[in-house]
C-alpha cells in the first residue's frame, strides 16, 4: 500500500467516528483503551462497550488550544505530591488517571472505566498522518493524538465491536475482519 493510500485508508474507516461522543476511557494492562459512541453491555455480557474502541499501545495524548492535558507519560507521574504511582488503583493511582477523570466527570466502579459524563468531547473531525497518526478533534477544544513511534510492533488498532480491526503496525495499515 503506498503512503497516500495508507492516510486515505486510515482516515476512511475514522470517519465512523466523526459526531460520536468519546464515551469510555480505561485500561487493560498495558493499552489504553478509547470507547466511542453509545455505551452498550459488551456482547459476551461482561463489562460495557461503546460502537467503536480505539487500543491504543502507542504514545497518545489529550491537548487543550494551551498545553498537554494528559498523555501516555502521565501513567508514571505521581497522582498527587509525595504519593507512589499504583497500578492496583484503577480510579486514581496516577497523574493521567486523575487528568481523564477531569476530562470525563464519570467513573464506573464495576468495569474500572471513566465514562463521559459530559457533553463535551464529540469527535468533530479526524486526521491521519502516513506514519499511522491520527488527530482526532473533539468538541470543547480537545483534540486526542495517537502518533506510532516505532518501526515494528502494534501501534493501536480501531475497532468495530463485531467487525473490522483496522491495525496499524509500524506504519503500515492492516484491515482484519474479525466477528
Amino acid at each position: 500500500m503506498a503512503e497516500n493510500d495508507i492516510q486515505v485508508s486510515l482516515e476512511n474507516c475514522l470517519q465512523l467516528l466523526v459526531g460520536l461522543p468519546l464515551s469510555i476511557a480505561r485500561n487493560a494492562a498495558d493499552m489504553k483503551v478509547f470507547h466511542f459512541g453509545t455505551i452498550r453491555p459488551h456482547p459476551s455480557g461482561r463489562g460495557t462497550v461503546g460502537a467503536y474502541a480505539l487500543h491504543v499501545q502507542c504514545p497518545w495524548r489529550f491537548v487543550d488550544e494551551k498545553t498537554i492535558v494528559t498523555g501516555t507519560s502521565d501513567r508514571f507521574v505521581e497522582p498527587a505530591d509525595g504519593t507512589e504511582p499504583n497500578d492496583d488503583d484503577p480510579k486514581s493511582g496516577n497523574l493521567q488517571l486523575i487528568k481523564i477523570a477531569s476530562l470525563l466527570k464519570g467513573y464506573d466502579a464495576e468495569t474500572n472505566s471513566y465514562v463521559n459524563a459530559t457533553e463535551q468531547l464529540v469527535v468533530i473531525a479526524v486526521n491521519t498522518d502516513n506514519y499511522g497518526g491520527a488527530d482526532f478533534l473533539l468538541s470543547g477544544g480537545y483534540r486526542l493524538q495517537v502518533f506510532p513511534d516505532g518501526s515494528l510492533g502494534e501501534d493501536w488498532r480501531f475497532v468495530e465491536l463485531q467487525g473490522r480491526h483496522v491495525v496499524i503496525e509500524g506504519g503500515r495499515v492492516q484491515v482484519d475482519i474479525v466477528i
